[in-house]
């Protein structure tokens, strides 16, 4: 395995692996129905890719880029068939626009099973429509899936998966306000985890590593101000960039295995990995 840049230690001290699983995935995907938001180019398109291949029945992906939607609806329709993928073009910092996917999904395919909160941005210096997009974006997707998914209100249980990052589990010193934001997915993760006795909707977050993007190639021009970018290019020299079907191919694995609230980390094209937090008494330190 590449060795990690200093950064990426602490978060990789945390994890714990996780052992080959016995069933099928597609034992796991078969007859469901997913949405998935942010699903027409990087992490959420190989995310796509992944659950249909692995036996997904049918996929939503809402996307606020019409033209990268279409592309992506195009080349996943050529490979898995036009019944099984549909595009909604959909801003996720609007409650009507989300809820309208929610609706198309159940108009459209009968049902809904799980909900991939994908969709987020890298910009510091757009800082407000960052925080929008990222904690709003997930936070949207996440009450209007236990609205439509939750055994107390439309539904039949279902699985919420929230995707943040590694910036979720440890702080990045040149993107200070993105890391609020996946601190934040993280913690919302973990919090509506409690919850899945009550609604039947298991909840859990999924922070991958480094990973080969248009959003981390251009991360650099996206910081406060060139200090940040200076230090953000520090931080990251020299790590590895996993490739995203890791992404995809780590999140089918654990779908079934996770449990509710629990938090998983995949890096440098491995296995996921669970996180496993300390004690509030193991976090103070007494003078």
């Amino acid at each position: 395995m590449t060795k990690l840049n200093p950064v990426l230690k602490w978060a990789s001290d945390l994890v714990q692996k996780v052992r080959p699983t016995s069933i099928e995935t597609k034992q796991k995907l078969q007859g469901k129905v997913a949405l998935l938001t942010g699903g027409a180019s990087g992490i959420g398109y190989s995310i796509a890719k992944s659950f249909l291949k692995h036996g997904l029945s049918a996929l939503t992906v809402a996307d606020i880029h019409r033209s990268n939607g279409t592309e992506a609806i195009k080349d996943l329709t050529l490979q898995f068939g036009e019944e099984k993928v549909m595009f909604v073009e959909c801003d996720v910092t609007n409650t009507n626009q989300l809820n309208s996917a929610f609706q198309e999904t159940l108009r459209h395919y009968t049902r809904l099973d799980i909900v991939i909160n994908n969709a987020g941005m890298m910009n510091d210096a757009f800082w407000e429509k960052e925080i929008h997009t990222n904690i709003g974006g997930c936070l949207i997707g996440s009450l209007l899936g236990l609205e439509y998914m939750s055994t107390t209100s439309k539904g039949d249980g279902g699985v919420i998966i929230n995707v943040a990052s590694i910036i979720g589990l440890m702080p990045c010193n040149g993107f200070p306000i993105h890391t609020m934001t996946q601190y934040g997915i993280v913690g919302l993760s973990r919090a509506l985890g409690g919850h899945y006795k009550r609604t039947g909707v298991k909840v859990f977050g999924f922070c991958p590593g480094l990973t080969q993007s248009q959003l981390i190639e251009t991360a650099h021009k996206n910081t406060l101000n060139r200090h940040f970018a200076k230090i953000f290019c520090r931080e990251v020299e020299g790590c590895y960039l996993q490739h995203p079907d890791s992404v995809g191919n780590g999140l089918v694995k654990i779908i079934q295995t996770a449990k509710p609230g629990s938090i998983w980390f995949v890096e440098n094209n491995g296995e996921p990995h669970e996180i496993h937090f300390p004690k509030l008494q193991d976090m103070i330190h007494e003078k």
